[in-house]
């Protein structure tokens, strides 16, 4: 007896998405890392983070999770302690890429709304700040997994 259809479709699905997810994220981070796309350098900052993080987040859940539980279904990556890195892993690059989003949505909402916090809040240093803040409690926020599994 065969596999049902979705397994099939699966087993092509993941590695075509972790494919181009990969290449189109890491093709962002380099680019915008060069600094010449006419942004300024508190958009790129942003733009940066969020590529990466979603880097992060397609290797870990399609290439580990999804591809390599299809694919190899025994693999060192199912012992105890490596399945929790990864759980945390994922938590933590999943936070990061949503909460990116949200604080670019409102770096965007202070230089369109408020003029006069524009200044002030709209820059590299502080696109930085709150990178390493939101990658920082995401990560804190996902070890509790790590320390205790349910």
């Amino acid at each position: 007896m065969g596999y049902p259809v979705i397994f099939q479709i699966e087993r092509i699905y993941y590695p075509v998405l972790a494919a181009i997810g990969v290449t189109v994220n890491f093709v962002a981070v380099v680019i915008l890392n060069r600094g010449k796309c006419g942004l300024s350098k508190c958009i790129t900052r942003y733009l940066i983070g969020m590529s990466a993080a979603d880097l992060i987040l397609v290797i870990i859940n399609i290439i580990l999770n999804r591809i390599n539980n299809i694919h190899f279904p025994v693999t060192f990556l199912f012992i105890t302690p490596v399945c929790s890195v990864k759980v945390v892993l994922s938590l933590a690059a999943l936070d990061c890429s949503v909460w990116f989003t949200v604080a670019f949505t409102f770096d965007r909402y202070v230089a369109i709304c408020c003029q006069k916090l524009k200044t002030r809040y709209c820059s590299e240093k502080t696109a930085t700040v709150v990178l390493v803040t939101v990658s920082a409690v995401a990560c804190l926020r996902s070890i509790a997994w790590y320390l205790y599994p349910v």
